[in-house]
């Protein structure tokens, strides 16, 4: 009888390390003071990158950028618009974003960034971008940045 408790024990514990294996990976703290940057994945080349810095107090994300485009699929030109946000709190390793769009004075699209920090220096998310007054431009995208 000993021996087939040691072998459930045994089959339970390797188990238990497979879930453990295959569960997401959790939030930890952000690097304080440190930018990140890295690629939107399969956004054109000209919509490639998402960039931000997290505060010297390690509390929030700030100069969050997404571009020099916003992502869309109808297509854009012309000068890169200018982007404007304000800073995100972090809470439990993740943070959600808003980037402002603007050009001629009047914002013209708008890009939601949720993001989560992992170990080594590393983050990833989803960037969410709406075309004001054309819904069906807008685009949602995975990212993925480390610490520059």
């Amino acid at each position: 009888m000993l021996r087939s408790s040691r072998v459930i024990g045994v089959a339970a514990a390797m188990v238990g390390a497979g879930v453990l294996s295959i569960a997401p990976a959790a939030a930890t703290a952000p690097r304080a003071g440190a930018t990140y940057k890295g690629p939107i994945a399969t956004a054109a080349s000209s919509e490639g990158t998402v960039s931000f810095t997290v505060s010297k107090d390690g509390k929030t994300v700030t100069h969050l950028r997404v571009g020099p485009y916003p992502l869309n699929t109808c297509g854009s030109g012309g000068a890169p618009p200018h982007q404007s946000s304000k800073p995100a709190a972090i809470h439990d390793g993740k943070f959600t974003g808003h980037v402002a769009y603007s050009g001629g004075g009047n914002v013209f699209a708008k890009a939601t960034v949720t993001g989560k920090f992992l170990r080594k220096g590393k983050e990833k998310g989803v960037v969410t971008t709406v075309i004001l007054g054309n819904s069906q431009c807008g685009q949602s995208l995975p990212y993925a940045t480390h610490v520059k």
